[in-house]
């Protein structure tokens, strides 16, 4: 049926209870008079704001069973919401700027972690918004999970996931400033990255980039010359978990668009049904390890 009303607001509902052009695990009937929403913000993003929190306080209290499930990608999952007042539940929703999804065969809702940690070295919710602008909800294969992560700590789970960007920094060493009896760096680096001697401190191989040093440092020895991104491909979580594999390394912010863009368009075209299967199509993943990271951005 279709439902309008003052506010000019439009849905059409068929008699199952899934709105017209919605994925079916978006909102799963799980009995006669019961179903459970997945929901999520639009532009896909894992912050909301507190105006949105009061509304799903308010949906769920009102028209499922106080109940709400926090995702592990940061959707927001109302259970046990009853049939005949879904379309009011999605309207007020929909004023909030909730929208229904965050599952099926497709780019899920992007993951960043948040501009205000002390600990990024590069902001990444900006870049992430701009991601979701172009890439989210896009048909694949498979379903696609893009993580953003400000530093290496990857709090936001960047190598378990089928496209991980981290942010790293490289170490330029003022050693006019450094003092002998100072080793904090020294001691302190996770890597073994650093070492000191007469002639002062200086970074080996070892280094990944994170830029603890840097924030170590009392002195000015240490400072940030560039800061850019690594790209991450080919990690999942799951039953069978994946790390990803570094495809590229001090990337600009275009760029990284840019090679989101190639991977999903070779995953699309590269992958198959998985063995044994007449419906399911491989993961990311799956299809690398399949024919290969180097032969899979070849062509």
């Amino acid at each position: 049926m279709n439902e309008r009303n003052d506010t000019g607001f439009n849905l059409e509902m068929p008699s199952v209870g899934i709105i017209k052009g919605v994925l079916a695990k978006d909102i799963e009937v799980v009995g006669d008079r019961v179903v459970n929403l997945r929901t999520c913000a639009r532009p896909y993003r894992n912050i909301y704001t507190a105006s949105q929190l009061r509304t799903i306080k308010k949906v769920s209290e009102e028209y499922g069973s106080g109940k709400v499930h926090l995702s592990p990608r940061h959707n927001l999952e109302i259970p046990e919401i009853k049939q005949k007042e879904l379309d009011r539940a999605l309207h007020e929703l929909y004023i909030a700027g909730l929208f229904p999804g965050g599952a099926g065969t497709s780019v899920r809702n992007i993951f960043t972690c948040p501009d205000w940690c002390d600990a990024a070295v590069r902001p990444v919710q900006e870049l992430g918004l701009m991601v979701s602008h172009n890439f989210g909800d896009r048909d694949m294969p498979n379903k696609v999970t893009i993580s953003f992560a400000g530093c290496l700590n990857g709090c936001s789970r960047p190598e378990n996931t089928d496209i991980g960007i981290v942010a790293i920094v490289e170490v330029s060493v003022d050693n006019k400033a450094c003092s002998d009896n100072c080793n904090l760096c020294v001691e302190l680096c996770p890597f073994d990255a650093i070492e000191k001697d007469t002639t002062g401190v200086r970074l080996n191989d070892k280094c990944q980039y994170c830029g603890r040093c840097i924030r170590i440092c009392k002195d000015g020895v240490l400072k940030a010359s560039r800061t850019g991104f690594k790209v991450l491909i080919g990690g999942k979580e799951g039953s069978t978990v994946r790390y990803g594999r570094e495809y590229k390394r001090w990337v600009e912010d275009f760029e990284v668009l840019e090679i989101i863009d190639l991977t999903l368009k070779k995953y699309t075209e590269l992958a198959q049904l998985r063995p044994g299967s007449n419906r399911k199509k491989e993961r990311l993943s799956e299809v690398i390890e399949r024919i290969g990271f180097e032969k899979f951005f070849s062509g």
